[in-house]
């Protein structure tokens, strides 16, 4: 699971960080160490239908599959964004002003592949998702990359 290679590439930096207990992961916080807390999300496919994995979009989640308080709006200090070499760390409320700015939550697309920068709810659940680019994250937000090794 990507959350153990994450776990040990925080080991590195921090020996005495912690996994969360089952109830904080529902706060949607996979690590606590002395660099904060962390939600590690795993690369994204643009759709259910594709079979490839790519680096160079993801998902936000403002609502989860239930109508509640989806990650982007968690308790995590930090979300740690896989790609294929390496985690791109962003820290979450930056990420939040980010998404809330750059995101049309009114404009509902029908297609998960249409929803960049547009609002997308999966049909049979009550969450509130969109696509952004990982380049324009990148490029407005401060971020900090450790490879995977």
């Amino acid at each position: 699971m990507i959350e153990e290679l994450f776990g040990e590439l925080l080991a590195h930096r921090d020996p005495d960080y912690r996994r969360s207990t089952r109830k904080e992961q529902f706060a949607h916080i996979d690590y606590h160490s002395s660099l904060g807390t962390f939600d590690v999300k795993s690369r994204k496919k643009m759709s259910r239908k594709s079979k490839k994995l790519q680096d160079e979009f993801t998902w936000l989640e403002f609502r989860n599959v239930r109508g509640n308080t989806g990650w982007l709006c968690s308790g995590a200090d930090t979300i740690a964004f896989e790609r294929k070499h390496d985690f791109v760390l962003i820290d979450r409320h930056p990420l939040l002003q980010f998404a809330e700015d750059r995101c049309d939550l009114t404009d509902f697309v029908e297609e998960s592949s249409d929803a960049i920068y547009k609002a997308y709810t999966r049909e049979g659940r009550q969450d509130l998702i969109s696509i952004v680019s990982m380049d324009d994250m990148m490029t407005e937000l401060p971020h900090t990359i450790w490879d995977k090794q």
